[in-house]
C-alpha cells in the first residue's frame, strides 16, 4: 500500500463558532484527513481533546466561552502537544505573540488562500502522526 502526502492521514479537529465556517472547512479538508470532528466553541474542543487523540487541530480565535488561545494554552498545559494551527480574522499582535510563545504550528489569516489552508493542515496532520501514541 503506498500513500502520497496528499492521501488521506490522520484525525483532524476543526474547532470553530460559525456553523457555515465549520461545514466549509470540512468540505475543504475532507480529502486531506481520515477523520474529522468538529467543536461549537472552545469548551467543546477540550471536551473533545480530552476524550481523543487527534493528530491536528484547526481553531478560530475568536470564539465565545473559549478562544483559540485558551484551548492552545489548556493544551499545552495538559501536555497535549499536538498541531495546532488558528485562523483568525483580528490579527493581533499580542495574540499572534501568545499563540507562538504557546507553540501554534501555524497563524492563518481570514480570509485564506485554500490552497495554503490545506497545505498547512496536511502538513501539520503528517508531522502529528509522527508523534509517539
Amino acid at each position: 500500500m503506498t500513500s502520497t502526502p496528499t492521501s488521506r492521514i490522520g484525525k483532524l479537529l476543526i474547532i470553530d463558532d460559525e456553523e457555515d465556517l465549520r461545514e466549509v472547512l470540512t468540505v475543504i479538508l475532507e480529502d486531506s484527513a481520515q477523520q474529522i470532528d468538529t467543536a461549537a466553541n472552545g469548551i467543546e474542543g477540550i471536551e473533545k481533546l480530552k476524550t481523543g487523540h487527534y493528530d491536528a487541530v484547526l481553531s478560530d480565535e475568536k470564539m465565545p466561552k473559549k478562544s483559540g488561545i485558551e484551548v492552545l494554552k489548556w493544551m499545552r498545559e495538559n501536555g497535549i502537544n499536538t498541531p495546532f494551527i488558528m485562523h483568525t480574522g483580528y490579527g493581533q499582535k499580542d495574540i499572534m505573540q501568545e499563540a507562538q510563545r504557546l507553540g501554534v504550528f501555524a497563524l492563518i489569516d481570514k480570509p485564506w488562500d485554500e490552497k495554503k489552508l490545506i497545505k498547512t493542515v496536511e502538513t501539520a496532520l503528517q508531522s502529528g502522526t509522527s508523534e509517539p501514541k
